[in-house]
């Protein structure tokens, strides 16, 4: 058995397709907002938005932005939380 080369059929390779299809942008907007839910947890309501956007335009890994943005708006909560700011700036 042989390794693979890299212009194998087994590896796969990114295409201009991969970075521009459609919903790919409004995908990377909730990972954006979700970062920032850390920090402000009220973004984290934008990247669920965005994550939405980008299941209705088609993009299959939405569920992953929709999940990541609940997660970082739950720890955003409890960081403030812990640091005795409130919830909201």
């Amino acid at each position: 058995m042989t390794a693979p080369t890299p212009m194998s059929p087994t590896r796969h390779r990114r295409t201009f397709a991969d970075l521009t299809a459609p919903g790919r942008a409004s995908f990377d907007l909730a990972i954006f907002f979700a970062a920032l839910a850390l920090a402000v947890p009220i973004a984290g309501l934008v990247g669920a938005f965005c994550a939405d956007r980008s299941r209705r335009k088609g993009y299959e890994r939405w569920k992953s932005a929709m999940v990541v943005s609940l997660w970082c708006i739950f720890l955003g909560i409890m960081v403030r939380g812990l640091l005795h700011v409130g919830v909201f700036p």
